[in-house]
């Protein structure tokens, strides 16, 4: 089993133990034994030699897509879902279920996992010249870019419903609306900024120099992989996750499975990261690292003038103990905007909120982000 199995296994696993131990939405066993009640594909979509936000072009590019449920004939029920860092399709499935805000027995839910992720095309599956360390740099851009030609030429689709990110999904959720808000529903940015901050571009860099500076990494021209510097860059990323309120309250023992201590938690978070691979997460902080909607020739370098194009209506959904990002980093955000609403999710998880899932967030935490999404589908629909 590669790494990439090995972290889509263990997420799908998580998953079903959520779906059956905990149940909380009216899912029945048999969707715990994998049988939906929708229908679901996945697939890989070419995007030929695509040319990039930088002006290069990535060869023999393509996106692994997963869609569940089922297009209508006026095909707007459409929802775009992209994926965080370090996800995947299978990581997004844990926000789903019947009688859930995202509820594929209702909409057809589109996730084209990022570039750099492991699964699209990426510095680890680039069997190129331009594999490993010589990917190119990806900006949110060339998601956005890949996305559109995506639904416009494959799905047929105008005009998404939703486009619904959490993390880096979210971050792609404002640059999809600076292009595209004025063709889409509506956006949810959920626990994420539309430009990174300084302090949230320091807490990464920490990140990358940590995994950097293992001998190991060599450059990216790693044959082992680098354990020790992922180890390191994993314990500064999960730092800033959340307040300590967190682990005041025992909650870190209890996050994606039961933890005997915090060393133990510190272990599972080694382990998922070391399921990664190097050059991919370095190409995703990178990107995570230059987002800006404004670094676009429609928008001049100007982050106010892109979020002043987002037309759609958009809720904007931080959580009140992310350290990544805080509530108030979206204010100045949403007040650019011209029909942005702000509403703060009140939770103790921090970050990890935004995976929608009783593995890391409270009932009343995803509950409260469930109906938030449904008054919200309910206005654009």
């Amino acid at each position: 089993m590669d790494r990439r199995d090995f972290i889509d296994t263990s997420i799908k696993a998580l998953s079903l133990t959520a779906i059956a131990n905990l149940n909380p939405f009216g899912i029945g066993s048999a969707f715990a034994q994998e049988e939906k009640p929708w229908s679901q594909e996945t697939f890989n979509f070419p995007l030929g030699d695509f040319k990039l936000h930088n002006g290069e072009v990535l060869k023999d590019a393509y996106l692994l897509v997963d869609i569940q449920g089922t297009l209508n004939s006026a095909k707007d029920n459409a929802i775009i879902f992209p994926t965080c860092f370090t996800g995947s399709h299978n990581f997004n499935s844990m926000a789903y279920g019947v009688g859930r805000a995202l509820d594929p027995t209702q909409y057809a839910i589109i996730t084209a996992c990022q570039i750099s992720s492991g699964h699209s095309s990426s510095p680890s599956n680039h069997s190129n010249d331009q594999g490993a360390a010589n990917f190119p740099a990806i900006h949110y851009y060339d998601d956005i870019n890949a996305q559109n030609k995506l639904i416009t030429e494959y799905f047929g689709i105008n005009n998404p419903l939703l486009y619904f990110g959490f993390s880096m999904g979210a971050q792609q959720a404002f640059h999809w609306g600076a292009l595209h808000g004025s063709k889409t529903g509506g956006i949810v940015p959920l626990c994420g900024t539309a430009k990174t901050t300084t302090q949230n571009w320091m807490a990464l860099e920490g990140c990358v120099n940590a995994l950097e500076l293992d001998p190991a990494f060599n450059g990216g021209a790693y044959t082992d992989a680098p354990t020790q510097g992922i180890n390191a860059f994993a314990q500064n990323y999960i730092s800033q996750y959340c307040a300590d309120v967190y682990y005041k309250e025992g909650l870190h023992l209890k996050t994606f499975g039961e933890h005997k201590d915090l060393q133990a938690y510190r272990e599972f978070f080694n382990g998922y990261f070391n399921s990664l691979d190097a050059n991919d997460l370095l190409s995703m902080v990178k990107k995570w690292q230059a987002g800006d909607p404004g670094n676009h020739s429609q928008f001049g370098g100007d982050w106010k003038k892109a979020l002043a194009n987002i037309k759609c209506p958009a809720l904007v959904m931080p959580s009140t103990t992310d350290i990544c990002f805080p509530p108030r980093d979206n204010v100045p955000e949403v007040a650019e905007m011209p029909d942005a609403k702000l509403i703060p999710i009140e939770s103790d998880y921090g970050h990890l909120v935004g995976c929608m899932t009783e593995l890391a967030g409270s009932k009343e935490d995803i509950k409260f982000i469930d109906d938030q999404l449904k008054a919200f589908l309910k206005k654009i629909g």
